[in-house]
């Protein structure tokens, strides 16, 4: 095992929840995610326009697409788009 998969467990085992996950027609998954509450949205000027929630799941145990359903404290919001994946780790940025 190498040192970033020794921290990725270690990061998500302290900071992640359990969410519900679905990609429709298909059932839900249970997954462990982290949240990321009130990320900033820019402007063409680089003005804060918006805050929004991200996501970040492990690749191995989900990878997100726009149009999957993420339910969180029983409030489910679609996935807008994938805002970054390296490989290990995917966060998609949530709608609403």
């Amino acid at each position: 095992m190498d040192a970033f998969s020794t921290a990725d467990a270690v990061v998500f085992d302290a900071l992640g929840v359990v969410a519900q996950v679905q990609r429709r027609p298909n059932p839900s998954v249970s997954t462990r995610v982290v949240v990321r509450d009130g990320v900033e949205r820019l402007g063409e000027f680089q003005q804060v326009i918006g805050r929004a929630r991200h996501v970040l799941a492990r690749n191995a145990e989900w990878v997100f697409r726009r149009g999957d359903e993420v339910t969180l404290e029983g409030r489910t919001q679609a996935v807008e788009a994938l805002v970054r994946d390296d490989g290990l780790v995917n966060e998609a940025v949530l709608h609403g």
